[in-house]
């Protein structure tokens, strides 16, 4: 045996050894997971806990010291995460689907793999089903960085009664997937609205001669053109590989970094962690200066605010609901008092959710 496979062996009886005590130590952290679940279980506590969640990424990133990065300890901790809450016991999650959409891709980026999933056909139903205890959790895109707001998810939020349970953002690209490499030979492009007006540059460009077809999802699309055999898809690189379908051209959306903001929705809060964010939708009287009282409140209070969209009220012609987003838990003295000054001078007002604040570094 040369002096190199020797030292191979000698370092892979070492990695054996490692990996020994890797197994034994997950199946012990997986029965003391185990014991919490029980607890929980009999204290009503939910099972999923984003704070607590929180709470273990920061640790396990801290104490990474390399050679592997601590987005990749995150990864593995998020799978050992999937598996022990899957003991505890075992959840749903539901998203817009089928499999493959990037919906479906947030899902597994917040939840891991272990956890059952389910897709339905529209954002509406992930609401429904959350709100009657079909299912545990929805996930549900709320924003694009290009495109803005989702408005069927603005105006569930506002109607169902459900609560926003945590955030994440995730980055979008999409690819032209299909059995036809040709593209003057493609006459129909099956896609999300969204989706489609993400890519206008690339398919104006590309594709103008085509016919686009509007599709529920990205996989929705990509499945379609699997089974008829017939024109493009705009979908990710993971639904080619569920609907074996090749890329044909990768990375057609016109801006780069392009990412939504997903969120977690349920029926129960989440405590405060000290990084937080509050989601708020309000209507105010018709008259000079309403707006401007409110978001002086904020000003006054020096509370950040992250985001507002308004939305028509659909009983009234022309006055609208403002959905805001703060920084802060609704639990934090200077936020409580914000609340109730601000519900003062409100026609409606409506609390969607307090929740940990997401780390955008894609």
């Amino acid at each position: 045996m040369s002096s190199t496979e020797e030292n191979l062996k000698k370092l892979r009886i070492q990695i054996d050894s490692l990996d020994e005590n890797i197994i034994d130590l997950i199946q012990k952290r997986a029965e003391f997971a185990s014991e919490i679940g029980r607890i929980k279980r009999n204290s009503s506590d939910p099972i999923y806990r984003p704070d607590r969640e929180r709470e273990v990424y920061e640790k396990v990133s801290g104490k990474s010291k390399g050679p592997l990065p601590a987005s990749v300890i995150r990864a593995i901790y998020r799978e050992i995460m999937s598996g022990t809450i899957a003991l505890e016991h075992p959840l749903e999650i539901g998203y817009l689907g089928p499999e493959g959409s990037f919906s479906h891709e947030a899902l597994r980026s917040k939840f891991g793999t272990t956890l059952t999933s389910v897709g339905m056909p529209t954002i509406p139903d992930v609401f429904r089903s959350t709100a009657s205890g079909k299912i545990d959790y929805g996930v549900v895109p709320v924003e694009n960085s290009t495109e803005g707001q989702v408005s069927s998810t603005l105006d569930m939020l506002l109607d169902s009664d459900v609560t926003i349970y945590s955030e994440l953002y995730q980055r979008i690209r999409f690819s032209l997937l299909g059995f036809e490499t040709d593209l003057t030979k493609i006459k129909k492009i099956y896609g999300i609205r969204i989706g489609n007006e993400q890519c206008r540059n690339w398919i104006s460009a590309n594709l103008s001669h085509a016919e686009i077809i509007e599709t529920s999802s990205t996989a929705m699309a990509a499945k379609l053109v699997s089974e008829k055999k017939d024109g493009a898809a705009i979908a990710s690189n993971v639904a080619a590989e569920i609907y074996g379908l090749q890329v044909i051209h990768d990375g057609i959306e016109d801006f780069s970094g392009n990412t939504t903001r997903f969120l977690v929705i349920g029926k129960t809060e989440c405590p405060r962690t000290g990084k937080d964010k509050t989601s708020l939708v309000f209507s105010v009287p018709n008259k000079t200066g309403a707006l401007y009282t409110i978001l002086q409140k904020f000003h006054e209070l020096s509370v950040n605010m992250s985001k507002i969209e308004s939305r028509p009220l659909k009983r009234n012609l022309w006055e609208y609901n403002f959905f805001i987003d703060f920084l802060g838990h609704k639990d934090d003295p200077k936020i409580k008092e914000l609340l109730k000054e601000t519900e003062k001078e409100c026609s409606s007002f409506k609390i969607l959710g307090s929740y940990p604040l997401a780390e955008q570094n894609l």
